[in-house]
């Protein structure tokens, strides 16, 4: 028969346990709801930390991580939300050893403060979940508190471990969205641009023809051909631009004016700038 104490303890646990679940079903509910890329990794830190009421929270992305940097760091590229920063795998390696399960410690040194919390003053304990999906790291959801009890290298970690793989799975999911989106804008600019070549090739060169034997009529020392040169030169430049939009394959854009971006046809058609 089980004693008082045991009774309450037992009770302790199961409500903790049950509490500790509540927050992973909210966490999970939030991801749950589409999300496009830019917006979980504004909304996750911030949702993570109302959850479990931490003082501090950030979500550092790896940097050679293929999908995150075509994503965020290349041509289009999305801005990172101020909760969010690219870490490269060494410097994480480094500091964390394992890369494998979650991080604690209440000894927080200026040096991890500086990599998970830039900017951020004095903190008691903290605990780093490396991110994880199909055996590819993602980056690392990193809690922070003021209290050095919250978190420390002798706490079960189980509940956390939930926690990374659901946040894993949500920001992959979004990352998949991304990528879909960008084929899809790639794909509708390379049938734009194929489109626009076809219906500008005809009158085109219909155009040039015609000034070419408009040239041809005049003397050599008619004034009007200068003017004419001038346009075939006109004519000229519109066949080279014809020729680059017809090499596009990439979504790559440029700002333009009163805020508008449009399609940067050397980026896009993969010649060098000039």
């Amino acid at each position: 028969m089980l004693s008082p104490q045991d009774l309450d303890e037992l009770l302790t646990q199961a409500r903790r346990n049950e509490q500790i679940q509540q927050r992973l079903d909210r966490v999970e509910e939030f991801l749950l709801a589409p999300h496009d890329l830019r917006g979980l990794l504004a909304s996750l830190p911030a949702t993570v930390a109302q959850v479990y009421r931490v003082e501090a929270i950030s979500l550092a992305l790896l940097q050679e991580h293929d999908g995150l940097g075509e994503a965020l760091a290349g041509p289009g590229a999305l801005e990172l939300p101020e909760a969010c920063f690219f870490r490269p795998r060494k410097e994480l390696r480094l500091l964390l050893a394992d890369l494998e399960g979650p991080f604690l410690t209440s000894d927080v040194s200026r040096e991890l403060r500086d990599c998970f919390f830039p900017g951020r003053g004095r903190l008691g304990s903290m605990a780093v979940l490396p991110l994880w999906v199909g055996g590819q790291m993602l980056g690392c959801l990193n809690l922070g508190s003021a209290s050095s009890q919250r978190y420390q290298p002798a706490l079960d970690t189980h509940f956390l471990e939930r926690l990374a793989r659901k946040a894993a799975f949500g920001l992959n999911a979004a990352l998949i969205l991304e990528r879909s989106r960008r084929m899809e804008q790639r794909q509708a600019v390379v049938e734009m641009a194929g489109a626009a070549c076809h219906e500008l090739a005809q009158p085109l060169a219909t155009l040039e023809l015609g000034l070419e034997k408009l040239r041809r009529s005049l003397t050599d020392d008619d004034t009007r051909r200068q003017d004419l040169e001038g346009l075939m030169g006109q004519i000229e430049r519109l066949g080279e631009m014809i020729q680059q939009i017809s090499q596009v394959n990439e979504y790559v854009t440029r700002p333009y004016a009163q805020g508008l971006r449009i399609v940067d046809l050397e980026a896009a058609s993969g010649e060098e700038p000039g």
